[in-house]
């Protein structure tokens, strides 16, 4: 053999050597940690009610003289994040809604009564008494709608829930109302803030 031929071949015995050598010294330094199955999920705020999809009154021929309307239905907090929910109308004002006194108070009745029944309702409080008309022009949205908390809670959370009982009449004396007519809506929303 040439010596050129040996110093070649013990240069690639030396480099064969050193990259077994290396991975080799490689391997036994290698580590690793893992932090797996994270997971993000968003609350959830939800409202619901009682009726069915009904309405709770569609009366007519009504006269000053006539007994007042009285109705009751339940709204049932299923939200997973604590809320505030409030009332306020859905439609405008209509021309016999002056005419019309509305009392609307919260309270509880038993679980068995349904809508709209008020049988075995308990008022813990009146969160409005003045006329329907009244009721439209400042309770718009949920900014401006009337709070209603269970009991003495601050807050609604899951599972919580308000009877409100509506009284509705046509006011004494009211002959100009004759041959009007209202629409009246209620929306209750719930926002976690």
């Amino acid at each position: 053999m040439t010596r050129t031929r040996k110093i070649l071949g013990s240069i690639l015995l030396v480099g064969l050597v050193a990259s077994v050598a290396g991975g080799t010294t490689f391997a036994a330094f290698t580590s690793n940690t893992s932090n797996g199955g994270n997971s993000f999920s968003a609350g959830t705020v939800y409202v619901r009610d009682d009726d069915s999809a009904g309405v709770m009154w569609n009366v007519s021929n009504q006269t000053p003289a006539s007994a007042a309307v009285v109705r009751c239905i339940r709204v049932t907090y299923d939200g997973s994040l604590d809320a505030t929910v409030k009332l306020y109308a859905s439609n405008a004002s209509a021309t016999v809604d002056q005419y019309l006194n509305l009392t609307i108070e919260k309270g509880t009745m038993p679980g068995s009564t349904t809508f709209p029944s008020c049988t075995g309702f308990s008022s813990e409080s009146t969160i409005h008494s003045g006329t329907l008309d009244g009721f439209k022009a400042a309770r718009t949205n949920f900014t401006n709608g009337i709070s209603a908390f269970p009991g003495a809670a601050t807050r609604w959370v899951a599972a919580d829930s308000v009877v409100y009982r509506f009284t509705i009449s046509l006011q004494s004396g009211a002959y100009a109302a004759q041959g009007l007519t209202s629409t009246a809506g209620f929306t209750w929303e719930a926002q976690n803030q």
